[in-house]
């Protein structure tokens, strides 16, 4: 493990180095589908993170956004998202990140998230807490979770559903003080995981959008629940300090 942690740290630096230098130069986009877009940026990240970590464990899997999925001989997978919050990156609102995660055997085992903007990185490995720029991080617990803000996104790209995940997040507004949506799923849970906002509430995601985030909050004092269907998975995760404060039934 001390090897790939090491090359986790390594990449994703290198990574977030090289979209730093893509960034304020007119890219090229194209949809895939209804408002989801890709532009040449994530492409060229994602190759050059994908070449970097099969180049050194080539009997790993790899499973990224814009490339699909490479099976593994070895158990161990690792799932990237070159640049999740895209139509952020599009549009020069700095709420972007880099995304990588390692599992082995299904078991997400450690993960990094880097912003390249605010030059901050997170990173976690399963036991040993997770730390932001080298400083261990944990949940929020300094305030009631009337004071808090939640981070709740709705589903932009299936509208349709508006409606009712209006319900839902009605439910979060009754319990904290303001919600936000920033449009990047890593970085959300960072921010959760931060200690930053009290909760993270999204619908319709992808494994590579949040698996990163996720062992980086499991690590940092976070509880999470996922709720798996055709159109994607719907993800809730909050602070440990707030449980029995909210009710996991009623959103998931």
């Amino acid at each position: 493990m001390t090897d790939r942690c090491d090359a986790l740290i390594e990449i994703i630096t290198q990574a977030a180095r090289l979209l730093s230098a893509e960034t304020g130069h007119e890219a090229h986009v194209s949809a895939k589908a209804v408002n989801d877009f890709v532009t040449d940026s994530d492409r060229k990240v994602e190759e050059f993170i994908r070449s970097g970590i099969l180049n050194r464990f080539p009997d790993d899997g790899f499973l990224g956004e814009e490339s699909g999925r490479e099976s593994s001989r070895d158990g161990f997978v690792w799932i990237v998202d070159p640049v999740d919050g895209t139509v952020n990156f599009m549009n020069r609102f700095p709420q972007y990140s880099i995304s990588i995660a390692l599992e082995k055997d299904g078991q997400l085992l450690a993960g990094a998230v880097c912003n390249p903007y605010f030059n901050e990185l997170f990173w976690a490995k399963k036991g040993e807490g997770a730390y932001l720029n080298g400083k261990r991080i944990h949940a929020q617990s300094a305030l009631p979770l009337s004071q808090t803000l939640a981070l709740v996104v709705p589903p932009h790209r299936k509208r349709t559903y508006f409606d009712a995940f209006w319900e839902k997040e009605k439910c979060i507004y009754s319990l904290v003080s303001d919600t936000r949506s920033i449009g990047s799923a890593a970085m959300s849970l960072c921010h959760v995981a931060a200690g930053r906002c009290s909760l993270y509430y999204e619908w319709f995601l992808h494994i590579y959008d949040i698996a990163a985030g996720l062992i980086i909050c499991s690590e940092a004092g976070c509880r999470y629940t996922l709720s798996e269907n055709e159109d994607g998975i719907n993800v809730l995760c909050f602070s440990r300090a707030y449980d029995g404060e909210i009710d996991e039934g009623k959103l998931i």
